[in-house]
């Protein structure tokens, strides 16, 4: 919200009845200058104007806090149509009266030295009656702003709400394999422990600073990546080759938070989990300008499937983060390969 937003909000709720009041006193100049230019009368004039006024308000406010949100608000437009018509009906009859009243008191008082204009029924009726027509205006535009507002408001809260559930879902699920890494390595009371128990923590301390967080810079995220790298090797050792190739400069890159440890997890655990042999994996993050280009390629068996809880969960959080300004191609037409292409636009 830039500076003159926040000054139209801070009148019209903190001053808003001194708002109104300036822009009726503003109408009333504005007509007894302008009906009154020609011979200077202005004391007539505004006297004349001054009775209409309140005709012009009452029909201005009964439309703006009475027809406006009670009928057209809730898309009731045939009785708003309606009443609406009335309501112009009915300031025009009482303008009518006030007017006629007001020549016979002003017959006798150079009313034939005031502007014609001042003296016009109809044009003096179509000119006030404009008046209700532009607070009209003013108020569905208000309502329009406020609107849009509240829209964007609730969209935020309902996306922040879904990253967190899609988070709830997945640090578990990432959590749930690295304890079972360690559990092996206790059960063979490995000299790796202690270190696989320091990369934890530290992934750990990962994911608790960004449980809150919608985006961490890149570096960090791939600082885990071989955090997670290698748990899982002190697990596999030579079972698996995993190379990892970093490309461009990372200062300034941002990414959401467990993206690249959804894609090496799931490359773990459908190119080495279920693949008998040797297996390999490779990562390349390549940063250009303005984009993040991610390519993950692992072996696999070509009748494993579905892609696991990790990927789906990774789709929803990207449509979340980046709406339209990523694309994710997923590729498993080879027998021994599976690869999943990520490129994100926009994250610097």
């Amino acid at each position: 919200m830039n500076r003159l937003e926040k000054f139209i909000d801070h009148l019209f709720t903190r001053r808003r009845w001194a708002v109104h009041v300036v822009f009726w006193l503003l109408i009333l100049f504005l007509y007894v200058v302008f009906f009154g230019r020609k011979n200077s009368n202005y004391v007539l004039t505004f006297f004349f104007v001054g009775l209409l006024m309140p005709v012009t308000i009452g029909a201005t406010y009964f439309l703006n806090y009475f027809l406006v949100p009670r009928y057209l608000m809730n898309e009731r437009y045939g009785y708003f149509l309606l009443y609406f018509v009335y309501t112009l009906i009915g300031a025009i009859f009482l303008e009518m009266v006030v007017t006629t009243l007001t020549f016979i008191v002003m017959a006798e008082i150079q009313i034939r030295n005031m502007s014609p204009a001042s003296i016009d029924i109809f044009f003096l009726l179509a000119s006030l009656l404009m008046v209700v027509f532009l607070g009209v205006a003013i108020k569905l535009l208000l309502h329009w702003r406020q609107s849009r507002e509240d829209y964007q408001k609730l969209m935020r809260e309902k996306v922040d709400t879904e990253l967190r559930f899609l988070k709830a879902q997945l640090n578990p699920h990432f959590l749930f394999n690295t304890l079972n890494n360690l559990y092996y390595l206790s059960l063979e009371k490995s000299d790796k422990a202690p270190k696989a128990i320091l990369q934890l923590s530290d992934m750990l301390d990962y994911v608790m600073r960004t449980s809150s967080l919608v985006w961490v810079p890149l570096e960090d995220e791939l600082k885990q990546v071989e955090n997670y790298i290698g748990l899982e090797l002190m697990r596999y050792e030579d079972r698996v080759q995993v190379d990892t190739v970093v490309k461009g400069e990372l200062n300034g890159f941002t990414i959401g938070p467990m993206i690249l440890i959804t894609l090496i997890e799931n490359a773990f655990k459908h190119g080495v989990m279920k693949v008998a042999g040797k297996s390999w994996i490779k990562l390349t993050v390549d940063c250009t300008s303005e984009k993040i280009l991610i390519s993950i390629s692992n072996s696999w068996r070509k009748k494993t499937s579905g892609n696991g809880i990790g990927l789906n969960n990774l789709l929803g959080q990207l449509n979340l983060l980046y709406g339209e300004k990523f694309d994710l191609v997923v590729e498993s037409n080879k027998p021994e390969e599976f690869s999943v292409n990520l490129v994100l636009s926009d994250t610097k």
